[in-house]
């Protein structure tokens, strides 16, 4: 609802280079996801996450979402909701912990976390 309000008034043609992007950053990272976030450290994975998606390129076509890595997913072409759950259907079932901006051990800490 607070991200709504915040482009509401924009109409449907929708100007990535007008878009409150700070206070949607600012949102996602405080509010949305960072309520649940207790350690510093996952706090500035979020925050770096959130600033890297969240910016006006995402409308470009092709956005790489990380581009750290090699077979990173690519945005789709179409905006339509169709698109976009076809997108997401697309992508592995299984995502490596770097397309969040964990390291690449990060799944091997979290089983030996759980193990014992």
């Amino acid at each position: 609802d607070v991200i709504d309000s915040l482009v509401k008034d924009m109409g449907d043609a929708l100007d990535p280079a007008k878009l409150p992007w700070d206070a949607i950053r600012s949102t996602l990272r405080k509010g949305v996801f960072g309520g649940r976030v207790t350690e510093a450290a996952d706090q500035a994975v979020l925050d770096d996450l959130v600033n890297a998606i969240f910016i006006p390129q995402t409308f470009d076509l092709g956005f790489v979402l990380v581009p750290a890595i090699a077979e990173s997913p690519v945005l789709p072409d179409g905006t339509s909701r169709e698109d976009c759950l076809d997108w997401i259907f697309s992508l592995p079932s299984h995502t490596p912990p770097t397309w969040v901006g964990l390291g690449p051990d990060a799944e091997k800490e979290l089983e030996a976390r759980q193990a014992r």
